[in-house]
């Protein structure tokens, strides 16, 4: 059911690009090597689902090396911004140069198949250097991984948005205490959602996944006004077949079982977050 003419100005706020390899090579030391995805089948597919706004989040292949997603902002004319990836090797003026081009946070990685640093003192310093520009954190980990970072980072002066709805196994039962700790991280004001990753959370199964609407709705509820949708377009490192795009946007056109629901999640939460 894409979204109604009425709808405009939707935001996709989980993609990744890859390439053109003539212009933005893989590293030698590339953590996985992608099919090719450039910006331009990216903005063919947001034009084709009626989205006009996106996120481009740091490709883990390109470590801090963040060319592809500058240019693509730089050509979308102010509709798209990134998300990046950083370490201690980053200086504040790369900081600066990396906001100035347009990008609004940082992701860490807290999944085994994926580089990056994983002790909570070291992620916790690169987050309070980016708070001055206003920048969030994006963590992506499973619950049982997530939530000791997040009692840890309480203090932490920055907002954190979970990534993948902390990538749970929807076609088991949930372990319902680490599912209601999540539940309660979510209502504190600095804890933002986002809705992606349903095909993952489903193990590949085939949508529109009607099975799986009461849990992401136990999730949008605690935070309304601080959750986001994302396509995880091209879906790297996917297990089974690749979802269909539409049906992704659906999904969550159904998790927002109002229109105000639908223009907060797609349209005026991620334009605040990522001003």
């Amino acid at each position: 059911m894409n979204a109604s003419p009425a709808l405009t100005g939707l935001w996709d706020c989980h993609t990744h690009i890859y390439g053109p390899w003539a212009r933005f090579p893989l590293p030698a030391n590339a953590a996985y090597t992608p099919a090719p995805a450039p910006f331009s089948e990216l903005l063919a597919l947001h034009r084709r689902l009626g989205i006009s706004h996106g996120v481009l989040v740091q490709a883990a292949p390109y470590g801090t090396d963040h060319s592809a997603i500058l240019a693509a902002i730089a050509e979308s004319d102010g509709h798209y911004r990134g998300v990046g990836l950083i370490d201690q090797d980053t200086s504040d003026a790369q900081l600066q140069a990396l906001h100035d081009g347009g990008l609004r946070g940082i992701r860490f990685n807290l999944m085994g198949h994926l580089p990056g640093a994983r002790d909570p003192q070291q992620l916790r310093r690169l987050a309070e250097r980016v708070a001055p520009l206003g920048w969030h954190v994006l963590i992506h980990g499973e619950l049982p991984t997530l939530l000791p970072f997040l009692e840890q980072w309480r203090t932490l002066q920055v907002p954190l948005v979970i990534d993948h709805m902390a990538r749970p196994d929807l076609t088991q039962p949930l372990d319902e205490a680490g599912f209601a700790a999540l539940r309660k991280e979510l209502r504190r004001p600095d804890r933002w959602i986002k809705l992606s990753g349903i095909d993952r959370a489903m193990q590949g199964q085939p949508g529109p996944w009607p099975q799986a609407l009461d849990r992401v709705r136990q999730l949008l509820e605690c935070a309304p006004e601080r959750a986001l949708w994302g396509s995880d377009w091209p879906h790297p490192n996917i297990k089974g077949p690749v979802p269909d795009d539409g049906q992704l946007l659906d999904f969550v056109l159904q998790v927002c079982d109002s229109r105000a629901l639908q223009q907060a999640v797609l349209i005026d939460n991620p334009r605040r977050l990522y001003a």
